[in-house]
């Protein structure tokens, strides 16, 4: 009888201290990401790192460059470095498998955030209900628009169908196009995920189809360039001017925002975008000092519908507020 008690009480132990040093563990974190050119990356970056800080996590942020091979390389780099846990916003759904599932080998457990690995074993992904994002911003150019029996031309800077958050933006804005009669896509290039190409595409889009009414952007990092071309053109003029094209886009972040204040921009669906490696780097925590596993395998964040009719009103939940305010100095 002894005998079972002292047998009961060193596995008691071994439990106990055996957690008390997984909780004392450092925990470090990897984590990369397609680059910094995106306003929303680097508030993601910003966010995390004062997550980190909070749950005294250590964290490696990496920029991809837009490059798959240089991020599966990032991912070789955490594996070998010994880090607990990695994080992949990808470039590319299928390029970035392959890490993945080496990471799997080597028993490090991936997140994924904004984008998904089309393989692999992921502990947890989060992004964006994209679908419904690019729905929403076909919904308000439809109401917009709703007395005019058209055609009411639109041109989609479409980019790359492999990255499955903008090309479910895309289909998400094409189901809602669908079922308004008086709307018409008139252009959809691809600018794979290049920033650079949205002036050149603008410029074209509008050259062949001046009377384009309408711009959707499935990301707002390329809203610079079209700014750009559209004032070349002559077309970029305020709500108030009856030549005015309307803009609308997924994303919510601080440029965006600038000209919907400004009076130039009409609908963003704003992303919680800026929360999500922040979460990420929370569920690791949760699972690593208390061996908590998440509630569900993914999650699907609703966005946040921002116009100027509402702006006064939802700005406070705006990350792209946030940033525009703090960069103004107010």
């Amino acid at each position: 009888m002894r005998k079972g008690w002292v047998v009961l009480l060193v596995s008691v132990l071994v439990v106990v201290f055996g957690t008390m040093a997984l909780a004392q563990k450092e925990i470090h974190i990897g984590v990369t990401v397609p680059g910094l050119f995106s306003p929303a990356f680097v508030e993601m970056k910003r966010q995390a790192e004062l997550k980190a800080q909070e749950l005294g996590v250590k964290l490696t942020v990496v920029s991809a460059e837009n490059d798959i091979d240089r991020q599966f390389e990032q991912v070789r780099d955490f594996i070998a470095a010994g880090v607990d846990g990695i994080v992949i916003t990808t470039i590319d759904s299928f390029g970035i498998v392959k890490a993945v599932e080496e990471a799997n080998k080597a028993g490090i457990p991936v997140i994924t955030v904004d984008r998904k690995s089309f393989g692999g074993e992921v502990f947890y992904h989060e992004e964006t209900d994209n679908f419904n994002a690019g729905r929403l911003c076909a919904v308000y150019v439809a109401h917009l628009f709703k007395d005019n029996p058209g055609p009411i031309e639109i041109f989609i800077e479409r980019l790359d169908p492999s990255v499955d958050s903008v090309e479910e933006r895309y289909q998400g804005f094409m189901f809602a196009v669908s079922q308004w009669p008086n709307l018409k896509v008139v252009a959809e290039p691809n600018l794979g995920m290049d920033v650079g190409k949205a002036f050149d595409a603008t410029i074209n889009a509008f050259q062949a189809n001046p009377n384009i009414k309408v711009v959707f952007l499935p990301g707002e990092p390329w809203l610079s360039g079209t700014i750009s071309a559209l004032k070349q053109l002559g077309k970029w003029v305020p709500r108030t001017d009856p030549n005015h094209v309307v803009m609308v886009g997924v994303d919510g972040d601080q440029f965006a925002v600038e000209n919907m204040i400004a009076g130039y921009y009409d609908f963003s669906a704003v992303q919680a975008i800026d929360k999500f490696v922040a979460n990420a780097i929370e569920v690791f925590a949760q699972y690593f000092k208390e061996g908590k596993k998440p509630p569900v395998k993914e999650r699907y964040v609703p966005v946040l519908g921002l116009c100027p009719e509402n702006l006064d009103f939802i700005k406070e939940r705006v990350w792209g507020y946030r940033v525009y305010t703090e960069q103004k100095g107010q």
